[in-house]
């Protein structure tokens, strides 16, 4: 069902989402979880510095995994939304095909125009979904932001 120049918008849609989730995630990288691991590796640090020639091995490697808590469950709070927002989006680009091939009948399928209207419903649909995924990807922000200030108390 899919011709060419559908493939090629669906790619274009896809690219724009994957741009506005990756600049997101970035953002979040950079201003939230590159302090956390600087802390947690600073904390890490401590923990030898701290040991000395005294402390057994034991003591450096529970102080070391209590300082890398915060951190490791930060990557949990960000890959559980992010897998989330991917189901999500998946979830809705499963409905719009769906809806396309519940359209489709033989004789769709000979009739070129008809086609193209299938087309242009599935893309339209495709597009709804990018956008107002989009939309969704600022309250995202907001839940992992809220996870990661709960994680690091």
């Amino acid at each position: 069902m899919s011709s060419p120049d559908l493939q090629a918008k669906a790619n274009q849609l896809n690219a724009r989402m994957q741009e506005e989730a990756t600049k997101a995630i970035d953002q979040l990288e950079k201003t939230l979880i590159r302090p956390i691991a600087r802390n947690s590796y600073a904390c890490v640090v401590k923990c030898y510095d701290d040991a000395g020639t005294t402390d057994s091995a034991e003591q450096i490697d529970q102080c070391s995994k209590h300082c890398q808590g915060p951190y490791q469950a930060s990557h949990q709070v960000l890959q559980q939304e992010i897998g989330q927002f991917q189901n999500r989006v998946s979830r809705a680009m499963v409905q719009c095909n769906e809806e396309a091939v519940a359209m489709i009948t033989p004789a769709v399928q000979k009739d070129a125009r008809k086609m193209k209207k299938v087309e242009d419903t599935v893309l339209k649909c495709m597009s709804r979904t990018v956008d107002e995924n989009i939309k969704h990807l600022g309250p995202m922000k907001h839940r992992i932001e809220a996870g990661l200030k709960e994680v690091t108390k």
